[in-house]
C-alpha cells in the first residue's frame, strides 16, 4: 500500500485532514528503529510493527481530538428525548436540561400504544409573582410552555396539563401548585388546558402554558418536570427544569380586584360630560388618529400614538385599541393581551350575575344617546367558571344605540384592571374616547 492510499484513506474516515507529511513521518521513524526481540517468551514483532501500530493510536487520537464539521451543534438546538427513554433520578444526559429563558426540548407525546404526535417544551422564567398579586410573598412561579402537534389521536383521548407533575429531589417528590391566572396573567400566560374539550386536535393550537406556583424553600431543591401521560405505567420522559439557586425576588402587587385609586372627573371644553383629570391622556389626543367601524355605524377618535384594529376573524374594524404594538394570535377572535380597551356593539342587554362594588355609576349621554359609566370591583369574571372565579375591576361604558331602547343594540366600551400600571391612563383614554364618539345617522 503507498503512502498516498494510506493518507487517503485517512481523509475518508476522519472529519479533518491530516497533514499530507504524516504518513511520511511515521515512515522514517519505522526505519530508524532497529528490530529486536525484548522477550524470549513474546512473539517476534518488528519494530516497524510496532510503531506503527503505535502510529495509528497516535493518528486516532489526533482525528478523535479535532473538532467534527458536521452534526448538530454543541447547544442552542432543541433536545429531543424518544419517548420510553428510562431516565435517572439524578440529573444525567438522558434529562433534558430546560432551565434557562427560552430553552427547548422536545419529546414523543405518548399514550397506551406508543407514541402519537410531538411535544415541544419551552423554558419561561422564574418569577416572584405577577401584579394582579395572584402569587403569595412566600412563594415563586416556575414557568414552562407546552405544545402538542398531533399526528393521531392518542388513546385514551384526554392529554393535557394532568401529564405533568413537577417534582423536587433526588426521589422526585411532587411539589407546586397549578396556578389558576388572573387578569393579564391570564392573557399574557394562558393556562394549558386538558383535551380535546370540544376542539378538533389536527385544526386547533394546542399550547400553553404550565405555571407552578412552590414555595420559597425549593429554591434549595433540583426541581425535574416528569412527563407522564394517561395510559402509561411509567414516566415517559423527565426534564431538568431547576437546579439549587437564589428565588427571584417578590412581585409587589395589588390584591386581585381591590378598588383602583379614586380620580377626580372634570370638565373639559368639547365634551358633553366629564373626564378623569388626566394631563398624560390630554397629552395624547393633541394628534388624534380616527377608525370607523362600518358594520356598528361609529367612528373613534383615539391618540395618535395608540393601534387599532382591521377587520379581524369576526372583530370588525375599531374594536381595539392598544398603547403598543400587538400581533395577532394563531386564533383570530381571541383579543391580544396588549389590547386596552375593547369595544362591542351586540342585540342584547348587560346586566351582573353577582353585586359587585361600584366605585362609579352614573347616566351619561354618548353622542345623543343614553348611556351609563360604570366602574366595578369585586365581581368574578363569568368566563373563569364558578370553580375558579376570578375577581377584577371594569371600566365601562354601555350605551343604547337605537330609538327604541326595545330593540336593545347596545354598544359596550370597556378597560379592565388585573394589577396593570397602566389602568388609570387607559381609564383616561377611554373617557375622551366616548366623549368624541359619533355615530352613522
Amino acid at each position: 500500500m503507498s503512502d498516498e492510499q494510506v493518507a487517503e484513506y485517512l481523509r475518508s474516515r476522519a472529519s479533518v485532514r491530516p497533514p499530507m507529511d504524516l504518513v511520511a513521518s511515521i515512515g522514517d521513524a519505522i526505519q530508524a528503529v532497529p528490530q529486536q526481540r525484548r522477550s524470549w517468551f513474546a512473539p517476534f514483532v518488528p519494530a516497524a510493527a510496532a510503531v506503527a501500530a503505535t502510529a495509528v493510536v497516535l493518528v486516532a487520537a489526533v482525528l478523535v481530538g479535532q473538532e467534527r464539521d458536521s452534526g448538530p451543534p454543541p447547544g442552542g438546538s432543541p433536545t429531543e428525548t424518544p419517548a420510553g427513554t428510562a431516565t435517572a433520578a439524578a440529573p444525567s444526559p438522558s434529562t433534558p436540561a430546560v432551565i434557562r429563558l427560552d430553552d427547548r426540548a422536545i419529546v414523543r407525546a405518548a399514550d397506551s400504544t406508543g407514541t402519537w404526535g410531538v411535544v415541544t417544551l419551552t423554558r419561561g422564567n422564574d418569577v416572584g409573582g405577577y401584579e394582579d398579586g395572584s402569587v403569595a410573598t412566600g412563594d415563586f412561579v416556575v414557568e414552562v410552555h407546552v405544545e402538542y402537534v398531533a399526528e393521531r389521536e392518542p388513546d385514551p383521548l384526554t392529554f393535557g396539563a394532568p401529564d405533568w407533575t413537577l417534582t423536587a429531589g433526588p426521589n422526585r417528590i411532587p411539589i407546586g401548585d397549578l396556578l389558576e391566572a388572573d387578569g393579564r396573567v391570564e392573557r399574557d400566560r394562558p393556562s394549558l388546558a386538558t383535551y380535546p374539550g370540544a376542539i378538533d386536535i389536527f385544526s386547533n393550537l394546542l399550547e400553553g402554558w404550565l405555571l407552578f406556583v412552590v414555595p420559597r424553600e425549593a429554591e434549595a431543591e433540583t426541581l425535574e418536570l416528569v412527563y407522564q401521560p394517561a395510559g402509561t405505567d411509567e414516566p415517559v420522559a423527565v426534564f431538568l427544569l431547576r437546579v439549587p439557586e437564589a428565588a427571584p425576588d417578590p412581585v409587589a402587587a395589588a390584591t386581585p380586584g381591590a378598588t383602583p385609586a379614586p380620580v377626580t372627573y372634570v370638565e373639559q371644553d368639547g365634551y358633553p360630560f366629564t373626564v378623569i383629570d388626566s394631563p398624560e391622556a390630554d397629552a395624547l389626543f393633541e394628534t388624534p388618529d380616527t377608525c370607523t367601524n362600518p358594520e356598528a355605524g361609529y367612528t373613534i377618535t383615539y391618540p395618535d400614538a395608540w393601534f387599532s384594529n382591521t377587520e379581524i376573524g369576526d372583530w370588525p374594524a375599531c374594536s381595539w385599541f392598544s398603547p403598543t404594538f400587538y400581533d395577532v394570535g394563531v386564533d383570530p377572535n381571541s383579543v391580544p393581551p396588549q389590547i386596552a380597551i375593547v369595544i362591542t356593539v351586540e342585540d342584547m342587554s348587560f346586566g351582573f350575575v353577582c353585586e359587585p362594588n361600584s366605585t362609579v355609576n352614573e347616566l351619561v349621554t354618548v353622542a345623543g344617546f343614553e348611556g351609563s359609566r360604570l366602574e366595578h370591583t369585586g365581581c368574578p369574571d363569568p368566563q373563569g367558571g364558578p370553580e375558579t372565579p376570578r375577581m377584577f375591576s371594569r371600566y365601562a361604558y354601555t350605551v343604547i344605540v337605537a330609538p327604541q331602547p326595545a330593540e336593545v343594540p347596545t354598544l359596550r366600551a370597556q378597560t379592565f384592571f388585573a394589577g396593570a400600571a397602566d389602568y388609570e391612563l387607559n381609564r383616561a383614554v377611554l373617557d375622551r374616547i366616548m366623549a368624541l364618539i359619533e355615530f352613522d345617522e
